[in-house]
């Protein structure tokens, strides 16, 4: 059975249809208001049916559509609010990813000294030097780094590509030797 003898089906306007059910179609059709939910596979049957003989007798199309369907109980049944609403193109966001970091790690001081004294007057990107345990790093943000600049730091150092996340190690268990332009800043004092 489809249709009570008592069900009432009336649009509001042109995204809303009011479907009124008395407790003889709730039995008709063996559902409960405190049941009532699309969780349920016959709620959710019967719920299709009506919204199927809604749109056959309204002429409502829900294609491309969103619908809320609202259930409210009355004293003599259910009242089911359908409303329609354009589907809207959902929004789509880029993560930005961190680019990888070069990580220089030297043996001990003097490899550090060696690479900041040698690599004076080249251009590096932003870079920062940490001591971790008994090794030194050189943390360099972003990449490319110029092949001089890299040939030159590859004689006093192992140069490895590291994440961001193993860069954060570094910097939160590390002490910070030089910031901003470590290489620069050491060079610098380096008669």
């Amino acid at each position: 059975m489809l249709a009570g003898d008592f069900m009432t089906i009336e649009q509001l306007d042109s995204c809303r249809v009011l479907i009124v059910l008395k407790a003889e179609d709730m039995r008709d059709f063996s559902l409960e208001y405190n049941t009532l939910s699309f969780s349920d596979a016959h709620s959710r049957r019967i719920l299709s049916r009506l919204l199927t003989l809604a749109c056959s007798k309204t002429g409502m199309d829900v294609t491309n559509k969103k619908m809320l369907v609202e259930a409210l109980p009355h004293k003599n049944g259910c009242l089911i609010l359908l409303t329609l609403s354009p589907k809207k193109k959902r929004k789509s966001y880029k993560i930005k990813r961190d680019r990888k970091k070069l990580c220089c790690i030297f043996k001990d001081v003097d490899g550090l000294l060696d690479a900041s004294k040698a690599l004076r007057g080249k251009i590096l990107p932003r870079n920062r030097a940490y001591r971790l345990k008994e090794k030194y790093y050189l943390i360099i943000d972003s990449r490319p780094v110029s092949l001089s600049a890299l040939g030159t730091l590859t004689e006093f150092c192992e140069t490895v590509s590291c994440s961001p996340a193993a860069a954060a190690r570094i910097e939160e268990n590390g002490r910070l030797i030089a910031d901003g332009n470590a290489v620069r800043k050491i060079g610098e004092k380096i008669i």
